[in-house]
């Protein structure tokens, strides 16, 4: 009977310092630095993002103006490849079938590698 009453008293003081001791105002704070945290975490991730746009906008008119050079180099290219393949398949019809087969097995390689 007496143990009875000391965990009767020990089960009243717990109860006690559990209502004193509420979770909420705990958790309210907890929850307002990580709300901050992640306030500050956004804004940084907002201006380094709109920092590197700039900085990329800010590069555009310079690749702009060296793509008018580059576009007459590629179509340069694509002509004079197109001229040799031609050559070359009236040369001797070998080096397309070995250009395919080369082709189809860097195709194949890399769609394994993908799967």
């Amino acid at each position: 009977m007496r143990d009875e009453d000391t965990y009767a008293d020990l089960t009243a003081l717990f109860t006690a310092e559990d209502r004193a001791l509420e979770a909420k105002p705990f958790t309210d704070e907890v929850m307002g630095q990580i709300r901050a945290q992640g306030r500050v975490r956004k804004l940084l991730l907002a201006v380094t993002g709109i920092a590197g746009a700039l900085l990329a906008a800010a590069q555009l008119p310079k690749l702009l103006a060296d793509t008018v050079g580059l576009d007459t180099s590629i179509t340069t290219s694509i002509v004079q490849a197109q001229t040799d393949m031609t050559a070359l398949a009236s040369s001797n019809p070998l080096w397309l079938g070995i250009a395919a087969i080369v082709g189809l097995s860097l195709m194949a390689v890399a769609a394994m590698e993908r799967a």
